[in-house]
């Protein structure tokens, strides 16, 4: 009895998935009856890297848009959807929603956010902007395949910005759950190049105060913070993600008085909420850093101290590089570590990079480290019609006590071989030795419809944000993630993005690390804090230049 009981409850369980499935299409599918114009999106695959097999589909038009995805992820079946609509200046959502949580104070991280499960609404106006949200916080499932979410506790959310004045902005962000989250405060702007900030509350019913500082020249970058909170503070309480806050005193300065020459000094301090624990982990980390070009070389040198739990760790990395000619460049990089009672660690890592032509270049990496050397070979090729890369990267590896150093290659695979059907493939040597793949293929489907007198034409919102992500040697990346006013969007195979907008205004931008679909560390090298439409045919598009962080 048990057995079939079991049995039962996890067929109901696919039934309701199936039901919410369909529908999420009978919705779209009405609501097409009203719309000009159709964009279909469907893609699935495989891969053991993410450990996840699925697919999904995603219908976009001029006024709503939606998603239904389902597959199995680590043996589990998992499915997500989402339909969001815009009415009388207003736009409603229903299903799986990504809700940003920024406040005005965090001017070290601003990549906050939670998931929700439930119905959402929000309304916007030149000097007041409302969000509110009822339903279930959920754990997200991100892969190249499909999204998905499992929902977890029951939720109220409300968000308000006002702005009084020009220079002056109030803000509001509440919480009903569990546990209680209600933080309000102000932002004020002395100047155009000053920006404080004070913020106060509780967070998951622990104590909240925050003030901060921000000024931006041509020659100087400080920010500034100092942030009390408790020790089990979260701005919502989630299995996932698990985003640090920046606690206690935090200051960085970045002078830069000339174009080929910069200093960077700085202090942080983190609290990093721990799964079930009753009080978060506490980090400092001190960080000195030179970046200089004299005479054609490219000089780096960055110290680091950490305290994390009573151990500390101190880090050095010098860097060399130059630009021989315009198809050759190489680089150097010494790195070492040492922390409490364990040995220390050096490592040599030589670089050398030749264009052999603007869609063709190789990669050599010679690797020197405790008296052994390795040898590694890549390079990237790059078509309309075929994408290959092979790169390598440095990273940290806790399970290896004996070298944490570990050298890993990341090969990429685009194949696009007639119209809007692409292939990719992708393979990840883990610092085990273990290989891991992903193999995906896509098309886009279009649909117009005919009004009831005559055909109607082409008719999607005419204002966009594209851009592209590239590497510092301008190749495109493929895979980055970004979220622009905490709409989810991913690089195609040339590093391009593109998302329709409604309205004309500024949007915010930011770099979603950890929903890359490519493995590995990255770090910004340069974007913009933000985004703003316009026309296609303008192609005033937003450039995004990342690169591989290094690690110590």
């Amino acid at each position: 009895m048990k057995s079939r009981n079991k049995k039962g409850g996890v067929g109901t369980a696919i039934r309701r998935r199936v039901l919410l499935s369909h529908l999420l299409v009978v919705m779209i599918l009405a609501t097409g009856e009203t719309a000009r114009t159709q964009s279909i999106q469907i893609g699935g695959g495989a891969s053991s890297l993410f450990g996840a097999s699925g697919g999904s589909v995603e219908v976009r038009s001029q006024n709503y848009q939606g998603w239904f995805g389902i597959g199995s992820l680590d043996g589990h079946l998992r499915f997500g959807l989402s339909l969001s609509e815009q009415w009388h200046g207003s736009t409603f959502t229903l299903g799986d929603e990504i809700i940003p949580f920024h406040l005005p104070s965090d001017v070290f991280e601003d990549g906050h956010y939670f998931m929700g499960r439930g119905i959402g609404v929000s309304r916007s106006t030149e000097r007041l902007s409302i969000f509110g949200f009822g339903g279930k916080t959920a754990t997200g499932f991100n892969s190249p395949l499909f999204r998905a979410a499992s929902a977890e506790t029951w939720a109220s959310a409300l968000f308000i910005d006002f702005k009084v004045s020009p220079r002056l902005h109030l803000f509001s962000r509440n919480i009903i759950s569990n546990r209680q989250t209600s933080i309000n405060g102000m932002q004020w702007e002395p100047w155009a190049w000053v920006k404080t900030s004070l913020a106060g509350g509780v967070g998951a019913n622990q104590m909240y105060l925050a003030s901060s500082v921000s000024a931006e020249r041509s020659w100087l970058t400080v920010k500034a913070a100092y942030i009390a909170a408790g020790d089990s503070f979260q701005r919502v309480v989630v299995d996932s993600p698990l985003n640090s806050e920046a606690d206690r005193e935090n200051i960085l300065v970045t002078f830069h008085p000339k174009p080929f020459f910069a200093v960077t000094a700085g202090r942080l301090n983190f609290l990093q909420p721990a799964p079930g624990a009753k009080r978060g982990i506490r980090a400092a980390v001190n960080e000195l850093s030179a970046n200089a070009e004299v005479r054609g070389f490219r000089i780096g040198t960055s110290f680091y101290q950490s305290s994390v739990r009573g151990t500390n760790t101190q880090g050095e990395l010098l860097s060399l590089g130059r630009d021989f000619t315009r198809r050759l460049q190489a680089d150097v990089y010494l790195l070492h570590s040492s922390s409490s009672n364990q040995p220390s660690f050096t490592s040599i890592l030589p670089m050398v990079r030749e264009v052999i032509s603007p869609r063709f270049s190789l990669l050599q990496t010679v690797d020197y480290a405790a008296g052994h050397t390795s040898v590694a070979f890549g390079g990237d090729y790059i078509s309309n019609f075929i994408s290959v890369g092979i790169q390598y990267q440095t990273v940290y590896s806790p399970f290896q006590t004996a070298n944490p150093f570990r050298q890993v290659m990341l090969i990429n695979l685009s194949f696009r071989p007639f119209g809007n059907f692409s292939m990719g493939a992708s393979s990840y040597v883990a610092p085990d030795g273990s290989v891991k793949y992903t193999t995906s293929a896509q098309t886009f489907l279009y649909h117009d419809q005919a009004g009831q007198n005559g055909s109607q034409k082409l008719s999607m919102s005419e204002f966009a944000v594209s851009g592209r992500v590239v590497d510092e040697d301008n190749n495109p990346v493929s895979g980055a993630a970004l979220r622009i006013d905490g709409e989810l969007a991913f690089t195609n195979s040339a590093g391009a993005f593109f998302v329709r907008k409604k309205k004309i205004r500024s949007y915010h931008l930011e770099i979603a690390f950890t929903d890359f679909l490519v493995p590995g560390v990255f770090e910004v090298v340069s974007a913009p804090a933000a985004v703003v439409p316009t026309k296609q045919e303008n192609g005033n598009a937003a450039l995004i230049t990342i690169r591989h962080k290094k690690a110590l």
